[in-house]
């Protein structure tokens, strides 16, 4: 089934070509017709005489964008292997049920199209011979995605996105096929419906005497109107240039062809560059004179046209190539491409932001990528530029010296000096931003440090110090790169935090139960003893270590239920049960103080936070700790995710001061959660300061001291603000219970805690040498003992 619409406008829309204004007409053409039965079966259907006019005709051909989206191309349909083209597409694409033929009508003897009859496919009011460039405004200039070309949109040509709202066209009032009078003779050779609407073909093999009454002048080298000049080219002359076909078969660009105009040269390029699922963009370097280019910066392909006064079409007149580029894959086009385009900039300045490199793009390109996108992308880069690891040591010495010089940055190392000085075997890298030294200042005096394997060609081991900010997220204080986890390794890493980072005064750490970690605490002189710091236990990593002692699973259920409850006596409860299933596992847990893993007994020094969360606590390194990146990488992209941190927490929290907001999330939903309780408390006054809280029929209760912010329930005391029967006693006061808020919880404390700002780092031209630090190699990792001598020899 095929649908020619004629006495219209060919437009350019979303999705491609399309068709305006039209009148449409079905017909049935058989698949192997030949143009020429094609056309002298046109005449008779729509009425015109062919001894004085000529149709020429175009096809809507879909190219597939994805499974499900097609982009349309406006293919001249100049001999049988277009027509055939055109014929099988519903067989290619069989959710397009109808082909869509649009039908220019000549006039034979002057060479003047019917405007009567159709639009010219050229016709443009705003056009000339000579064409000038239309400024648009910077955000309408788009770039297309999967897979076409960037399209500068100049003489009221638009061709951008991709969308499917100008599909195949079906005219529901020429519905009705099959009912009509037969014209011509022989064989069924054609059918007109009486409707006027709906025509069938069966076009065969046999139409001779039709093939013999085609007479259409110059067909080969004029049939496409869109490498005419009226005026300029005769068919029947012999020419010394070579005008281009149809551009549906496999040939390349070449020096030479000529177009009409400006136009028909780029939808050709374009065509061409579908086809090899790659991109272009084209610049008027000078007046009537084009280049177009491989939109990837480092493919060679490149293509220069320009009118020829000779002729006046506009000509190839050089291509160099071949592609040196590979082609894009819909699926990944946007992170290949950004990281192929931004290459170049992260060779020069790997510590561009995202935001920077936003801004470079839209300036190029003239549309936004997605944040995610370019984040992925400069990863990509990152790995590829400085992804060897041998090197990597080498260069992190001066992107140390580049953090230090431009932020400030704290930084210690490690290393074994070879026979020759100069020269050393990584040991490790400690560093700190003052920023984030002097937002921990902000925040609640709480330090968790953990260790993560960064899967990579050596055992390089990252370790992290956080803190906690308002709203309970974590906040990164200091980094180390480590050849290995040891008790050194961590007396080093906990010397750098206490004489670098801070030196407040009842700080909790939490960390593992590692021996190496509490070897380190309990040195004599630690500045990590109380009552400087109070050491905790994750409850998570603490019952990790007791199954691996006694394997019982229940008794391990038991341990974090003694480990979570807030409430004295349930710790007590719990031991009890524990001993009594298994003394030994008693006294296993008697040795170790209370206070280092109960919560019950914590008396609020951690905040109510009693495992270490992995994934959130290295989320700064979350998005390319999969990669297996070197030790340069690493630190660069910690550096990124630190400033991207500092930005999002400063803009989150200044908007939310902003909206008159005083605290943060967590102390909220607890005022809103005692607002809609259904639960109402009984509250008795005992002592001076002293309230008993009890529910309606119940006896046992809870006992609330205001002035030692405590309640029996204990989570009072162990998150720092009010819990439900605080507020309860607050309401019968009459008293305000925001009062007993901890300070760290405010959102003016959150707005300080990023405040902090990193100033640019300078390209790596301008990277200053590592005072005092010899050239570095890949760490010496120490050999496993030999095996015993069994022969005692």
């Amino acid at each position: 089934m095929v649908v020619c619409y004629w006495k219209g406008s060919i437009k350019y829309g979303p999705d491609g070509v399309y068709y305006e204004g039209s009148t449409s007409k079905k017909i049935r053409v058989r698949k192997k017709t030949a143009l020429s039965t094609l056309l002298n079966g046109l005449y008779p259907i729509f009425g015109l005489d062919k001894q004085k006019l000529e149709f020429k005709i175009f096809g809507r051909y879909p190219v597939v964008v994805s499974p499900d989206l097609f982009m349309y191309l406006l293919l001249p349909v100049v001999n049988d292997t277009s027509l055939e083209t055109m014929l099988e597409v519903p067989s290619n694409h069989p959710s397009l049920k109808m082909v869509d033929l649009y039908l220019e009508v000549k006039s034979t003897s002057d060479d003047v199209t019917d405007h009567a009859a159709c639009s010219s496919v050229l016709e443009n009011p705003a056009s000339s011979s000579k064409r000038q460039r239309i400024q648009q405004p910077q955000e309408a200039t788009g770039y297309v995605s999967h897979p076409s070309v960037k399209v500068e949109r100049d003489n009221g040509l638009e061709i951008q996105g991709v969308g499917n709202s100008n599909g195949w066209i079906e005219d529901e009032e020429h519905s009705d096929i099959g009912n009509g009078s037969t014209h011509g003779s022989g064989d069924g050779e054609m059918t007109d419906k009486n409707s006027g609407s709906d025509d069938v073909l069966n076009l065969t093999a046999n139409n001779g005497n039709a093939l013999k009454d085609l007479n259409v002048p110059g067909l080969e080298a004029s049939a496409n109107p869109c490498l005419l000049n009226k005026g300029v080219v005769d068919s029947s002359a012999s020419k010394p240039w070579s005008l281009s076909s149809l551009w549906v078969d496999d040939h390349e660009l070449r020096v030479g062809l000529c177009f009409k105009d400006r136009d028909e040269l780029k939808k050709a390029v374009d065509w061409y560059f579908i086809r090899g699922q790659q991109k272009c963009v084209v610049k008027e370097i000078e007046k009537d004179e084009y280049m177009f280019k491989c939109i990837r910066w480092k493919c060679n392909w490149s293509l220069r046209a320009a009118r020829i006064e000779e002729h006046g079409l506009v000509e190839i007149t050089k291509c160099s190539g071949p592609h040196t580029c590979c082609s894009i894959k819909p699926e990944n086009f946007n992170v290949e491409f950004a990281a192929e385009e931004i290459e170049c900039l992260i060779r020069v300045q790997p510590t561009l932001t995202i935001v920077e490199l936003k801004n470079w793009w839209f300036e190029k390109f003239g549309d936004m990528l997605k944040t995610s996108e370019l984040r992925a992308a400069k990863q990509e880069v990152i790995k590829k530029v400085y992804g060897d690891w041998d090197q990597s040591f080498r260069v992190l010495p001066k992107l140390m010296a580049v953090f230090h010089s431009s932020n400030g940055l704290l930084v210690d190392w490690q290393y074994e000096l070879f026979p020759n000085p100069e020269f050393a075997s990584f040991g490790g890298v400690f560093w700190a931003f003052p920023q984030s030294i002097e937002g921990f200042r902000h925040c609640r005096p709480l330090i968790i440090v953990d260790t993560k394997d960064l899967n990579s060609k050596y055992p390089v081991k990252l370790m992290i110090a956080s803190g906690l900010d308002a709203d309970d997220c974590f906040f990164p204080l200091a980094f180390a790169l480590t050849k290995e986890v040891s008790t050194d390794s961590w007396r080093w890493f906990l010397t750098g935090i206490r004489e670098k980072v801070t030196q407040r005064k009842d700080v909790c750490l939490i960390s593992s139960p590692h021996p190496d970690i509490v070897a380190v605490i309990n040195e004599p002189g630690s500045l990590w003893q109380e009552p400087w710091v109070y050491h905790r236990f994750c409850l998570d990593r603490f019952c990790l270590k007791f199954h691996d002692i006694f394997q019982d699973y229940n008794l391990v259920s038991l341990v974090k239920q003694a480990g979570s409850t807030s409430q004295k006596e349930e710790f007590d409860s719990y031991m009890k049960d524990i001993e009594k299933k298994n003394s030994e596992a008693w006294k296993w847990l008697d040795q170790f103080p209370q206070t280092q893993w109960a919560l019950a007994h914590d008396s609020g020094r951690r905040y109510g936070v009693m495992t270490i969360e992995t994934e959130d606590l290295f989320a700064s390194c979350e998005s390319f700790q999969s990669l297996g990146l070197s030790v340069t990488a690493n630190a660069l992209l910690l550096f990124d995710e630190l400033r991207l941190l500092f930005h999002t927490g400063l803009c989150d929290s200044s908007g939310r001061v902003n909206c008159g907001d005083v605290y943060t999330k967590l102390v909220t939903d607890k005022l809103d959660e005692f607002r809609t309780a259904s639960v109402t408390y009984v509250v008795m006054p005992i002592d001076k300061g002293v309230f008993q809280v009890t529910e309606p029929l119940h006896k046992d209760g809870w006992i609330v001291r205001l002035s030692e912010c405590t309640c029996t329930c204990g989570k009072f005391q162990s998150k720092k603000f009010p819990c439900l029967h605080v507020l309860a006693v607050c309401e019968k006061l009459k008293i305000n219970p925001l009062q007993y808020v901890d300070d760290c919880y405010t959102l003016e404390r959150l707005f300080k805690t990023y405040t902090a700002t990193f100033s640019p780092v300078p390209k790596v031209s301008a990277w200053p040498e590592a005072s005092g630090i010899p050239t570095l190699f890949p760490p010496v990792m120490s050999l496993p003992p030999p095996p015993p001598n069994l022969s005692g020899k």
